[in-house]
């Protein structure tokens, strides 16, 4: 063994890369469906200034409105969760992509707050399982060594659909009308629904992986005798008496509050607290997100490289999600004092925020595949979104109210930065260890 070992240049902790490679394929199909995701969620953000001089809504009633979407997705969570751990991602992802399509093409026809609150609800429903889904599939197809890259993978194409979905919106906004921007975004997720359903299959499946790929992705997990992963699952009700899962979805909490908020209010905040126009806000809105994206995909390589030379997983996920909770706020909160004098600063330091927040949300949805047991990610992650999307339930709204008091924009933006620090707290005293059943 130590021979052959040698002949590949590799030392005995470090596996052989296998034959085929057809895990990158599953990641990257679960990425590109978080990015139509987040291209349906986005474009209500952008038409935000529009929708509430055409429909006469309150910046409170739009915050309402902006948080109906996780009233029906909050709830949905855990259900979805059940499903996933059941019959995994393929038929349920392409049935929730097509869901949700459709009724971002609906929200074209919406034309009080009434109507719009009721698309806005099944939005939520139709979207809920692509983010449980997503370590789902991480944890069966990708080992513990690439796993932060796999997550930030995916996560970062909510970056990605945040960076691409203003300057698209508001052009077809300008263009065509608003009602255009939700034909064309929730077109384009019906179609992807169906590339979803052609191509996806969980590795036991999948024709062309091959022996030595299955042996690659199964490193870290016990197997049996018949050379199937050893699985302890533990109820959904039962994950909530962990201590380190509430723990965690706390800090999940306070980090939607942030990530939600900022993706809702940022571009109503650069039109009438920078004072840019439509046209230029849709496109200085993609900076944060350009670097978003950039900074998570170079932290899943620091983090997994940190990992590789001996680092424990508690270690990677505290510091990771320590400097992007705490180094986001400090960023936002500078850009808060940059706004009135120079709005050119003021997008600066929101770039910075988001940009070292998303370095440390590489982390985020790797910590479901941590403590999950093996093929129970779907249902850990159910878990973790379900308490953690109070937080974005409650975002939207609290920062529409804070807006129209006297505090405004900037001490809605002050409350994200305290609660975000909060939720960094949270994350940097849990430990990231695998959970075993109690029973």
């Amino acid at each position: 063994m130590s021979s052959n070992l040698a002949a590949l240049d590799v030392d005995a902790a470090t596996p052989a890369k296998p034959a085929s490679n057809y895990r990158y394929m599953a990641i990257f199909l679960i990425a590109m469906a978080i990015t139509v995701n987040y291209i349906d969620r986005v474009n209500i953000a952008v038409a935000t200034p529009t929708l509430m001089t055409v429909l006469g809504l309150s910046a409170s009633q739009m915050g309402v409105l902006m948080s109906a979407f996780f009233w029906s997705y909050t709830l949905m969570m855990i259900p979805v969760g059940a499903l996933l751990n059941k019959f995994g991602p393929k038929m349920l992802m392409f049935y929730s992509c097509l869901g949700w399509g459709l009724v971002t093409v609906m929200t074209s026809l919406v034309n009080s707050f009434g109507s719009f609150l009721a698309v806005r609800i099944g939005l939520g429903i139709t979207e809920a399982p692509s983010y449980p889904a997503a370590p789902r599939v991480v944890s069966v197809w990708v080992p513990k060594r690439e796993r932060t890259m796999a997550s930030a993978c995916f996560d970062c194409c909510a970056r990605v659909g945040n960076a691409f979905a203003p300057p698209l919106v508001a052009l077809i906004i300008v263009t065509w009308g608003w009602k255009a921007s939700f034909v064309v975004s929730g077109m384009i997720a019906v179609v992807y629904s169906f590339v979803w359903l052609y191509l996806y299959k969980d590795p036991d499946e999948h024709p062309k992986v091959t022996d030595s790929e299955l042996a690659y992705i199964r490193q870290d997990e016990v197997l049996t005798e018949e050379g199937q992963v050893v699985v302890k699952p533990i109820p959904l009700a039962k994950l909530f008496t962990y201590r380190v899962i509430l723990q965690l979805c706390g800090g999940y909490a306070l980090y939607m509050y942030f990530w939600t908020t900022f993706n809702s209010w940022i571009p109503a905040y650069m039109m009438n607290v920078c004072g840019l126009s439509l046209k230029s806000m849709g496109f200085a809105a993609m900076f944060p997100y350009i670097a978003g994206v950039s900074m998570e995909l170079l932290g899943g390589f620091v983090f997994d490289r940190w990992f590789r030379r001996g680092a424990t997983i508690t270690a990677i996920r505290r510091t990771g999600m320590g400097v992007g909770m705490i180094g986001g706020a400090i960023a936002l909160y500078l850009a808060t004092h940059a706004a009135a004098s120079s709005p050119a600063m003021a997008i600066f330091w929101l770039t910075c925020s988001m940009g070292i927040f998303s370095f440390g949300a590489s982390n985020v949805w790797a910590i479901p595949t941590d403590v999950a047991p093996y093929g129970q990610a779907g249902g850990v992650g159910g878990v973790y979104s379900f308490v953690g999307n109070f937080g974005s339930l409650l975002g939207p709204i609290v920062t529409g109210i804070i807006v129209d008091t006297a505090f405004g924009y900037n001490g809605a933006l002050i409350v994200m930065c305290i609660l975000s620090a909060l939720g960094a707290l949270l994350y940097m005293t849990c430990k990231y260890e695998r959970l075993e059943p109690t029973y």
